[in-house]
């Protein structure tokens, strides 16, 4: 009977056990989309995120840049640029070995590029800056795998 007992115990804790992780899990991997529709592009950005980052849109010469900020301290966490294929042959490819910045797709006569900041982005001195930045900058490589080009 108490072996019984022990088993039956031990059940409920490994279903309670499992329970709680499947719950965590999910949380966790809930995700939001972040589309652009006029430049044909999407990521998946996780839940984390949500209220906690802004896009900043930035034309220079031929080249749409979107940078993905946070809210508190404005600290850039990376940027997608859509360049002229004709001049991220001449120019891109070149500043890629200079950078962080590296091709991620192509539409059509567009490329789609991706960098990371070469500086820090947050007042050391300010912690919920250094904070926020921290959370976010820790899921910048899975949104970069993330990035789809929309046909």
């Amino acid at each position: 009977m108490l072996k019984v007992l022990r088993g039956v115990l031990l059940l409920v804790i490994m279903l309670h056990i499992s329970t709680a992780c499947s719950k965590d899990a999910s949380s966790t991997t809930e995700s939001m989309m972040y589309e652009n529709k006029k430049y044909k592009f999407s990521l998946t950005l996780p839940s984390n995120w949500r209220d906690n980052y802004d896009v900043i849109e930035l034309k220079h010469e031929e080249i749409m840049a979107f940078r993905f900020i946070t809210k508190v301290g404005k600290g850039e966490l990376f940027r997608v640029e859509v360049w002229p294929k004709d001049q991220w042959e001449t120019k891109g490819t070149e500043l890629a070995q200079i950078i962080h910045i590296s091709k991620i797709g192509e539409l059509g006569d567009n490329v789609y590029a991706y960098d990371t900041p070469t500086d820090v982005q947050y007042d050391p001195n300010n912690q919920k800056d250094k904070e926020q930045y921290t959370l976010l900058a820790r899921d910048v490589e899975q949104i970069k795998a993330s990035f789809e080009v929309k046909k």
